[in-house]
């Protein structure tokens, strides 16, 4: 079973290794191979830069460990328990030393990342020949979104390229202009990635996950910027996502009707 736990942890890009005895108090030894922003049981800690070391304070038993690199590309989120930890009688009594491990997991999504924005013209090219103008605002939009997982800019791209309905001034939403879709008295059968989900938007629109916006701004509390993301089937509707990631994250493309 620790052979296999071990194997788990690998995967998930965390190697945990016990320097002292399970059942006493200790500190928690944190490197990583990239800059990452992480939490340590939903706490946030200092930034840490590639080559650094943090020493906290840890508690014997189960903990959390959620990391990010700081552009948003690779995750891990991993649980263990100190008394599960391999021991080295030769370090000192009580450090646990955990590496975080990401950049092979966000050199392989930067590499998937580039591959898609190379594809992002084609699909363009075969996008639904349907629209849907909100007689309220006179705005245009596709009648579904791209369908699959794209970063800000592969969303961007994706709008930018499209030509439909004889026009090519397709762009991204404002966050304002998604809002305005919202409708929380209709109530949409679909299926997103994490499985099936109700959204709220006007027009029966097809939407299979979160949509990107084209408002910008600092991600808060981080040196870094976001977009803002609106979720028709989510409880809280605005979050602000890394301009890198892509998991669940759609395009759905807008136009003035009357331009």
């Amino acid at each position: 079973m620790k052979n296999i736990c071990s194997l788990l942890l690998f995967f998930l890009g965390i190697y945990p290794s016990m320097l002292a005895g399970a059942q006493a108090g200790g500190k928690l030894y944190v490197t990583t191979d990239m800059d990452v922003n992480w939490k340590l049981d939903g706490q946030p800690m200092d930034p840490l830069k590639s080559g650094d070391r943090k020493i906290v304070p840890v508690s014997p038993g189960e903990h959390l460990i959620q990391a990010a690199t700081t552009d948003g590309v690779a995750t891990s989120r991993t649980r263990f328990n100190t008394a599960n930890l391999t021991k080295f009688d030769d370090v000192e009594k009580g450090m646990f030393w955990v590496s975080i491990g990401l950049k092979m997991q966000h050199d392989r999504r930067l590499e998937m990342q580039d591959a898609e924005t190379a594809r992002v013209p084609a699909k363009a090219d075969s996008a639904p020949n349907s629209t849907w103008t909100d007689p309220a605002t006179g705005l245009m939009w596709t009648k579904k979104d791209n369908g699959s997982d794209v970063d800000w800019n592969q969303a961007d791209a994706y709008c930018s390229n499209l030509k439909l309905a004889d026009s090519s001034d397709w762009r991204l939403p404002t966050v304002e202009e998604l809002q305005g879709i919202d409708d929380p008295s209709v109530s949409i059968k679909t299926m997103f990635d994490a499985g099936n989900a109700s959204v709220h938007v006007k027009g029966n629109l097809k939407l299979t996950g979160r949509q990107w916006s084209s408002s910008q701004g600092d991600y808060p509390g981080k040196p870094f910027q976001g977009a803002w993301v609106f979720d028709f089937g989510g409880e809280k509707s605005g979050t602000s996502g890394f301009l890198g990631v892509s998991y669940s994250l759609r395009a759905l493309c807008v136009r003035h009707s009357g331009e």
